[in-house]
């Protein structure tokens, strides 16, 4: 016999039994002794509770399990929940089926009613526990692990929320399962492609694509950023507004590659001109196939001059997954405009590859931007594609990817920084590639390129595609990994809240009408209380938002003042360097050296700014955050961090990082030189004024460009961060107004949610588990 079955005959009177059973091991023995009486412990309610807890055989048979005593009905719950957190943490399931015995003989004892019974037998399922001899948890099953690749943690993202709009009872947290599901469908992940003129990076892309989309033989050049995105086939054009245009022109006045384009395009389109460029930039939907009328410098027209970017959409199956390719027009673009409308684009790419021909590879131009986009641009996954493959030997591809190398290390020492190659070879890779082998068997040629020589296996693009998928949607993938664990939070949150309804109405269907109408009085009080709380909070909340909001002016005015400073740190180092160069050699310093301390300087100071700003920005947040945390303390709230300590890093933590270093300095670099190569060492006086005026000058839009940038992503990230603090007030505002909702319903509708309380409350019970078990895998 049982325990239960040795307490059975102590319930009805026989108080001095004495227990001899035998289980084998002593393990085993404490094991069955524990779930035995943890059945019984669970068997009680608060309507039978107080003979339980009268019976000294009770008391002794508890304290085998548990150090603490149990004489009230508080304490019993604490007890039971105490038993459910300890055999939900550590149970096999043929424990479960022992307590399910138990649980049956009570019934067949009478101890407990049919209801009970199944409400037990409810709350204890044998089948979402590993068996004795499985050394895997149930929540590893339930997992959604972090590190499997993307599309497969999405997909059982996706059929776990198709399951949880079955469970949910809510509209309201069913319209967060439908946000979450969303945010998972609407990922984007972009591809930036770059390279000098003739890269042959229409020819790679196409064969990518598996379609000639873009020019490539029959229009050689792209001379406009192309943003390739899935949708129904169309083309959009986006031309220069009226204040870019006339930031080209005012270039043109420094740089002739500029002063040519600007002439050839006034020629070309005349009057015309002012019917495009427009103070708002005009936009065109053209034909799909006739957009090399608009994108190629080879087209007749020159239209491209006036296109400023172009978007086009394209069902192709590449890029469905929500791959988008941001393909950029020549490195060597004389409009330097272009080359800051590709740089923001490109900042914001999850993946950039790089393309250099093979016979011209590794040019001054690439180098400089391979570096850039590395230290500079927060690129972080950089492919070095090498094209037209096919035209030399394996050695004489390995000697290219040698000489890249030994450029990049060269350029690193002219700017001092040599410290950096082994951080930017440790992002690279190489990858040769014959684009035009692999676009004839990617447009059903297969048999030209292989009496060519050259099977799929061989041109390179079955690699990059390797890559690519490996980058963006492998178990690795940075991207993924957060997106995957974003969706996994507010899933938590979602069914956090959920549970939280179920167990309230539990609550509610245990008890009578006369206890409802009590509790919904209580309730009623308690209304005005909570209002005046929540209004008082959120009053509070705003006023440290409006507070955030003023500090932007003054950081606005920090960053004056740093970028001030740096105009002076930039002439003072132009200056002691041609100083010093007549001092020692009687010659000016080589116009590449002024270029590159200018350049560096700019850069290097930018960042130190932004990074001095992201910091004061951080802690007054931080200060705000400990403000807030503490106001919710003091009133039981909890705004959700899983440390002790509220950290406004963890809200920031990317951010401030990309898009600071967009803008050209070809034109100030250009005068700086110029003015060098005109100085003399006997009239440094006037170098130093006149680098202080064009330094001036240009820096104008150069400070305008940050701030604006700077005040932009700060008064996003002011919103979310406050729409964080907020949500524990609103949260349980919104469970107060629900929870009244419920209470009332019961009242209404007591008599018939009375007929059918029994099956409700198993299937609620039911529900509950699921959850908390869906929770667990949610990790």
């Amino acid at each position: 016999m049982s325990l239960i079955g040795d307490y059975f005959l102590l319930y009805h009177g026989i108080s001095d039994i004495t227990l001899t059973i035998s289980y084998g091991t002593e393990e085993n023995k404490e094991k069955e002794e524990f779930f035995d009486i943890a059945a019984l412990a669970l068997s009680a309610t608060r309507k039978d509770y107080e003979k339980f807890i009268s019976l000294d055989s009770f008391k002794k048979l508890i304290s085998k399990i548990s150090d603490k005593k149990v004489n009230t009905l508080d304490e019993l719950y604490q007890l039971q929940l105490s038993i459910v957190n300890a055999i939900e943490n550590d149970t096999k399931n043929c424990n479960i089926e022992k307590m399910h015995e138990s649980f049956e003989y009570l019934k067949n004892e009478n101890i407990i009613g049919h209801f009970e019974y199944n409400k037990l037998i409810s709350l204890f399922d044998p089948k979402e526990l590993a068996s004795c001899d499985d050394e895997i948890a149930v929540e590893d099953e339930l997992q959604v692990d972090d590190k499997k690749p993307f599309k497969e943690a999405k997909t059982e993202l996706d059929e776990l929320l198709y399951e949880l709009k079955e469970l949910f009872i809510t509209d309201d947290f069913k319209k967060e399962l439908n946000e979450t599901s969303n945010y998972l469908s609407n990922q984007k992940f972009s591809i930036g492609i770059t390279g000098v003129m003739n890269a042959g990076k229409s020819t790679m892309l196409n064969a990518l694509m598996g379609q000639e989309i873009l020019g490539s033989a029959v229009v050689p050049e792209t001379a406009n950023l192309t943003i390739v995105k899935y949708g129904k086939p169309e083309a959009k054009v986006f031309y220069w507004n009226k204040e870019e245009w006339e930031r080209i022109e005012q270039s043109a006045k420094e740089i002739e590659s500029i002063k040519e384009f600007v002439e050839e395009t006034k020629s070309i389109f005349k009057d015309e001109l002012t019917e495009i460029i427009k103070e708002e930039s005009l936009t065109e939907n053209v034909d799909v196939n006739n957009l090399a009328a608009y994108t190629s410098a080879e087209a007749s027209g020159k239209k491209c001059n006036l296109v400023k970017y172009v978007e086009l959409k394209s069902e192709l199956n590449f890029l469905s997954d929500g791959i988008e390719i941001v393909d950029t027009p020549g490195l060597d673009d004389p409009v330097i405009q272009r080359e800051e409308i590709t740089k923001e684009y490109l900042a914001q790419c999850d993946l950039m590859l790089h393309l250099m021909n093979v016979s011209q590879s590794a040019t001054l131009k690439d180098v400089e931007f391979i570096i850039d986009a590395l230290l500079y641009q927060n690129i972080t996954k950089l492919l070095i594609v090498i094209t037209r493959a096919d035209t030399v030997s394996q050695q004489q591809l390995q000697e290219v990817i040698n000489y890249t190398k030994s450029s990049i290390e060269k350029q690193l020492k002219a700017q001092n920084k040599d410290n950096k190659l082994n951080y930017i070879l440790e992002h690279i890779k190489f990858i040769p590639i014959s684009g035009r082998m692999a676009l004839l068997h990617r447009t059903g040629r297969s048999e030209e390129a292989i009496k060519a020589g050259f099977y799929i296996e061989d041109t390179g693009i079955l690699e990059i595609e390797d890559y690519l998928n490996e980058t963006l949607f492998g178990s690795n993938s940075s991207k993924s990994e957060l997106i995957i664990k974003s969706a996994k939070s507010q899933l938590r949150k979602t069914i956090s809240k959920e549970l939280k309804s179920f167990n309230y109405e539990l609550v509610l269907l245990s008890k009578s009408k006369d206890e409802l109408i009590a509790d919904l009085e209580e309730f009623t009080k308690k209304k005005d209380t909570n209002k005046r709380i929540f209004a008082s909070l959120s009053e509070d909340i705003n006023l440290y938002k409006n507070d955030a909001k003023n500090y932007l002016e003054t950081l606005e005015a920090f960053l004056s003042t740093e970028l001030i400073e740096l105009q002076n740190i930039i002439k003072q180092r132009v200056f002691n360097d041609v100083k010093y160069s007549f001092e020692k050699t009687k010659k000016r310093p080589e116009s590449s050296r002024i270029k590159t301390i200018v350049e560096t300087a700019i850069k290097d100071g930018i960042i130190d700014i932004i990074r001095d700003y992201r910091y004061k920005f951080i802690k007054k947040s931080q200060n705000i955050g400990e403000i807030c945390e503490q106001k919710y303390q003091e009133l039981g709230f909890v705004i959700g961090h899983k440390n002790d300590n509220f950290d406004a890093r963890g809200f920031f933590q990317d951010d401030f990082k990309s898009g600071f270093l967009t803008s050209s300095n070809e034109v100030l670099i250009s005068k700086i030189v110029h003015e060098v190569e005109d100085s003399k060492a006997n009239k440094l006086p006037e170098l130093d004024r006149a680098l202080e005026t064009f330094i001036k000058e240009e820096f104008s839009s150069i400070e305008n460009t940050i701030k604006q940038k700077a005040k932009k992503v700060s008064e996003l990230l002011i919103e979310n961060f406050f729409n964080t603090i907020a949500e524990p007030l609103k949260v349980f505002e919104h469970k107060l107004k629900k929870d009244e909702k419920l209470l009332e319903d019961r009242i209404e509708n007591f008599e018939e949610r009375e007929k059918n309380k029994e099956v409700v409350t198993i299937d609620i019970h039911k529900k509950i588990k699921r959850l908390e078990a869906i929770v667990k895998g949610l990790k």
